[in-house]
């Protein structure tokens, strides 16, 4: 080995050193992870290389090209802690078991490899599982380097908190927005957490919180969440937002009826999926064209043919297919063709999976 990382030295030395490193680059930025961390191992050469934030970069543009989804055991069945990646047309190409001593409850979101879970906080040497005045940690955890960040704790609350991610629009950073219930005031205040300062600041008392940390969307640093509000006796639906100046505002769903609405950004766009107002059986996609005039225009609209849309328990997009999943069903939609086929995975069903995320594997840090 040592006898081949000399010569290739020698190589790269000569005069077609910048040609020699362009090809060696391009086949190595094509590989999947677990073949680049053996490869770091061949010469200081090769480990500079793959480590370098510009090959690093270019790894995740080649990854993108590759879409896949990562599926997590529900909290019930910990017995089966590990992460799934899953190709499009349901082949598991890879099983990621999770880090030593962390049991993960929920995944909340997937950004350029890395995963915002949850897991609940330790008291002395157990694990209080399902507790939320225990406390929850946060932790960003990159399947396939292994790495894991935890974050630094938060106070303990009588409610599970409410959870956003912000990334963008370069891939070298990241804010956790983390929403907690005043019991006694029933009012929100709201913390952020920078992958910058490593630490967490507290912004204070809000007038909105999101409706849950799941299915929340990720836009050029902007965050959307479905929220809910109390008006004249009715809970009226709307969407809340914060900027990369950490400024909320709210957003009005459309006029039109929109029931069991979820969200999604569909090529850069945000997006509403949400049931036919005159349909059960129908599905509409509305995409935000104004977000200070809250104007929305429907971009779609097609039938279910399994399940209705106020039995979805989760939605993914990639590219130009969407990802329907009730607990029961997994269901693609091709928007190109406007065809669906099944995704059938029998473990995931088997097994209690919660919802999958969109996923693409990388080399980067969870701490920047």
């Amino acid at each position: 080995m040592d006898d081949f990382g000399s010569k290739l030295m020698r190589v790269t030395q000569s005069e077609n050193v910048f040609e020699v490193e362009e090809i060696l680059t391009n086949i190595l930025s094509r590989l999947p992870v677990k073949s680049l961390l053996v490869c770091k191992s061949v010469c200081k050469y090769w480990q500079g290389l793959i480590c370098s934030p510009s090959f690093i970069h270019l790894h995740l543009i080649q990854s993108q090209e590759n879409p896949s989804y990562v599926f997590c055991p529900s909290y019930v069945f910990w017995d089966n802690n590990a992460h799934w990646v899953i190709k499009t047309d349901g082949e598991t190409t890879q099983s990621f078991p999770v880090y030593d001593g962390f049991y993960f409850r929920d995944m909340i979101c997937s950004f350029n490899g890395l995963i915002c879970c949850t897991t609940p906080r330790k008291s002395g040497s157990c694990i209080i599982r399902r507790s939320p005045r225990r406390g929850m940690d946060i932790i960003i955890y990159n399947p396939a380097t292994r790495k894991v960040l935890s974050l630094p704790p938060t106070p303990k609350t009588h409610y599970a908190p409410k959870l956003g991610v912000s990334f963008g629009p370069t891939i070298d950073g990241y804010e956790i927005f983390q929403f907690f219930l005043i019991r006694e005031e029933q009012l929100y205040e709201c913390m952020v957490y920078s992958s910058i300062t490593g630490s967490w600041e507290f912004i204070g008392t809000v007038a909105h919180a999101p409706f849950n940390s799941f299915n929340h969307v990720c836009i050029d640093g902007i965050v959307y969440w479905f929220s809910r509000s109390r008006i004249d006796g009715r809970l009226v639906g709307h969407i809340l937002t914060v900027d990369r100046e950490e400024k909320f505002s709210i957003i009005r769903i459309p006029e039109e009826e929109t029931l069991y609405p979820l969200l999604v950004n569909l090529e850069g766009c945000l997006c509403l999926v949400a049931e036919n107002g005159l349909d059960q059986n129908r599905f509409d996609i509305w995409a935000l064209q104004n977000s200070k005039e809250s104007v929305w225009v429907k971009k779609w609209s097609d039938y279910m043919p399994s399940f209705k849309i106020e039995q979805l328990q989760y939605i993914v997009v990639r590219k130009n297919e969407i990802l329907f999943g009730s607990w029961k069903q997994y269901l693609f939609y091709n928007m190109g063709t406007r065809t669906w086929r099944e995704f059938n995975w029998e473990y995931g069903r088997e097994n209690g999976f919660s919802f999958p995320l969109a996923y693409t594997e990388s080399l980067l840090s969870c701490k920047y």
